[in-house]
């Protein structure tokens, strides 16, 4: 995975939503880190491991639809949830990545093996940049934080299966609808 272009991809979308919604000057970093955390849990849900009380257990790999509003009549199409709900995490992590400056590869430490815990580790080391953020700003280790948060997010996405392709192909195309909606005035 090309990391370095995907940073720079999500810079242009940022960069494009910035000046359209006429935010510029303003911190936006706590709206992403929320943002992110609100990604993690619908990332958490379409994993579906937690759900003790559920029969259901299984992740949402695949769905198939059948839309009707084809006037040549219904059709079925495919959607993946989980690995667009780590791409949606990805795009916040990156934007995050991008406010603090960072240019490097993630260092690959030693994490957990299993999805459920990985889970855990990322809501807990976004909860601490957070509030570390709210205690003294960009400063004091930021750089330490997102560097776990950016290795331990590139494990989960091994821990679910997918690979390095697919995740960014996966990005590319929610970029460009992304795009598309900004266009269209989301």
């Amino acid at each position: 995975m090309n990391l370095s272009k995907l940073f720079e991809a999500q810079r242009q979308l940022d960069n494009r939503i910035v000046k359209e919604k006429g935010l510029e000057g303003q911190d936006l970093l706590p709206k992403k880190i929320l943002a992110l955390q609100v990604e993690l849990g619908e990332l958490a849900n379409e994993h579906r491991g937690f759900k003790f009380w559920s029969n259901d257990q299984e992740p949402r790999r695949i769905k198939k639809s059948i839309a009707f509003a084809n006037p040549s009549g219904p059709f079925e199409y495919v959607t993946y949830p989980l690995l667009e709900e780590y791409v949606d995490c990805l795009h916040f992590i990156l934007s995050i990545g991008n406010e603090y400056g960072y240019k490097s590869e993630p260092t690959l430490a030693i994490v957990p093996d299993n999805v459920l815990d990985q889970l855990n580790d990322l809501f807990k080391i976004v909860s601490f940049m957070d509030n570390l953020y709210k205690d003294m700003g960009y400063g004091c280790g930021v750089h330490d934080f997102y560097d776990d948060l950016l290795g331990n997010f590139m494990n989960l996405g091994k821990l679910l299966g997918f690979t390095w392709e697919q995740i960014e192909q996966a990005y590319f195309d929610k970029n460009q609808t992304n795009h598309r909606r900004q266009e269209n005035g989301y």
